[in-house]
């Protein structure tokens, strides 16, 4: 009787054989330094070696199944430093191109930075045309309020305050300067006194035809087609005039545009909003009208401890040193990672920048329980990780890619903090995943490379209406295939990627599908601080 390995190798095809493979890699490419990890997929089991320039390696052991593939195979050519452009070679299957090389992502932070110029609400440098210059009526007094400026929030027009105030933040964080003060100034604005904070302007009635770019809009908000917009204040209680919000008060906001004015250099608004922030903890939410669907955040001790830290940093007072410190205990570890769902924006913004930007100013003590709240998120991830070839340990829910920027960079941050490189490989993987080496081959950035496959067909206005591709926006990304089950979507039409659907999750590169294709500004500037991060 055969035994089962022999069995497996006698019946196993050699690469040049299977008509059906695929190698998966980051079309970007890898720092000399970086774990360096191509996957090898297919319906059939397969034998044989794979070349990397001059090196070479068998192929190694079958990982198993996952996704749309029977058969995956981990290619680890780690060792490969020399700087240049490589492809992944297995007989017949062939990755894309990519770089190896110290400046390998040096074109990548300005492809990010032009998707969000484009996204400018105001003045826009894009276009050359002024929008929305009649933003806002407040929703509560009926009085005109100014919030101009800012970035429509993804493919649509509105602006939430709930991923504006975190990409000022990490724009500045990011060294991305000019375009956070853009940003800051709005944020600045939404603060007009001591217990007054905007939360959202406009909302889902920006979705009502017609379908127009920034500078014509024609959204009726009852004051006439391209007529002002609201304002929605945030009230601390949940909000909405049918479908209702579950806001329990406006911590989470405050605190994070504190942190923001704070590293804008803005500080006596700052103070003031730091001070609204304590006074009414809970989470402001988006607010829902005519859809029932809002960002639902559920924590706000890590935008208090990101507030009293950048607090701290620009004036010692002790004071705030020491409430950082509190709230970060408070605040604990993500409690998302290592669990399989979420709700929509629910952990925003998925990693505790909070914990790495207080770690050197804190005593030793407060060191290692920071470091541990961040070791045990990536302990557990990294736990999930482990169940599947292409090691992705975070959930595949509605913008899925913000899940995995924040895992990269908490990887990231803790080996900065502590000098432990136990999740290096778990991190770059991460990173890969957003760059094409996932199941569908695609890099999540629309159009980067320009010489690969990326995202090309985004969710977007500008793309449907005058095929301006909205280069450098990192789209949702993959989700469950319930939940795109679950979505009302117009025709899909074509789909280059049926192939590589699963029941595990679906990506679509087409128009039509909100749920995975749509940019995010949010995202977009995550990923920009990741890759900024990764070369500190």
């Amino acid at each position: 009787m055969f035994s089962r390995t022999l069995t497996a190798a006698l019946f196993a095809l050699p690469c040049l054989a299977a008509d059906d493979a695929w190698i998966r890699v980051n079309q970007i490419g890898y720092l000399p330094d970086d774990p360096k990890i191509a996957i090898l997929s297919s319906d059939q089991p397969l034998t044989g070696e794979f070349r990397v320039g001059d090196f070479h390696a068998d192929i190694g052991p079958d990982a198993g199944s996952w996704g749309p593939f029977k058969h995956n195979y981990r290619l680890d050519f780690s060792s490969v430093r020399k700087p240049g452009k490589y492809v992944v070679e297995c007989e017949h299957a062939t990755s894309p191109r990519f770089a190896i090389g110290p400046d390998a992502y040096k074109d990548v932070p300005g492809k990010l930075l032009e998707f969000m110029r484009l996204q400018r609400c105001g003045q826009n440098p894009v276009t050359g045309k002024a929008c929305h210059q009649q933003d806002a009526i407040d929703t509560v007094t009926g009085e005109r309020v100014d919030l101009r400026g800012g970035w429509h929030d993804a493919g649509d027009r509105l602006k939430h305050m709930i991923t504006t105030s975190y990409c000022v933040a990490a724009l500045f964080l990011g060294d991305a300067k000019d375009e956070a003060r853009w940003g800051a100034d709005l944020v600045a604005r939404l603060h007009p006194s001591a217990d007054t904070i905007y939360v959202q302007i406009g909302d889902d009635r920006d979705h009502l035809p017609p379908e127009t770019l920034w500078h014509d809009d024609q959204s009726d908000y009852g004051w006439g087609p391209g007529g002002p917009r609201s304002g929605w204040l945030a009230t601390g209680e949940p909000q909405g005039p049918e479908y209702q919000n579950k806001s329990t008060g406006v911590a989470n906001l405050a605190g994070r545009c504190a942190a923001a004015l704070t590293l804008a250099g803005d500080l006596d608004k700052a103070v003031s909003l730091y001070k609204l922030a304590q006074s009414k903890p809970g989470c402001a939410m988006s607010v829902p009208v005519r859809a029932p669907y809002y960002y639902g955040e559920s924590t706000y001790l890590d935008d208090l401890e990101w507030a009293a830290t950048e607090l701290y940093i620009a004036t010692k007072d002790e004071t705030y040193l020491k409430q950082a410190i509190s709230y970060a205990e408070q605040a604990g570890e993500s409690k998302w990672m290592g669990e399989l769902r979420h709700g929509h924006y629910e952990f925003f913004p998925y990693v505790n920048l909070a914990h790495w930007r207080l770690y050197p100013h804190a005593d030793k003590d407060t060191q290692a329980k920071l470091a541990g709240f961040y070791r045990a998120g990536l302990e557990r991830v990294r736990k999930l990780a482990e169940q599947n070839p292409y090691r992705l340990g975070t959930p595949l829910v509605w913008c899925s890619t913000n899940d995995v920027v924040a895992l990269a960079t908490q990887a990231r941050l803790y080996e900065q903090m502590t000098g432990d490189t136990q999740f290096r490989t778990l991190g770059t993987e991460a990173r890969d995943w957003i760059f094409g080496r996932n199941p569908w081959g695609v890099s999540f950035v629309i159009g980067v490379p320009e010489d690969g496959d990326a995202a090309s067909k985004p969710h977007h206005l500008f793309y449907k209406l005058i095929n301006h591709l909205p280069v450098g926006g990192l789209v949702d990304g993959p989700v469950y295939k319930d939940i795109n089950d679950s979505l009302k979507f117009a025709p899909f039409g074509e789909d280059r990627l049926a192939r590589f659907q699963s029941d595990v999750a679906v990506y679509h590169d087409v128009f039509a599908d909100f749920s995975t294709n749509e940019p995010i500004i949010d995202g977009t500037v995550s990923l920009l601080l990741l890759l900024h991060i990764w070369e500190m």
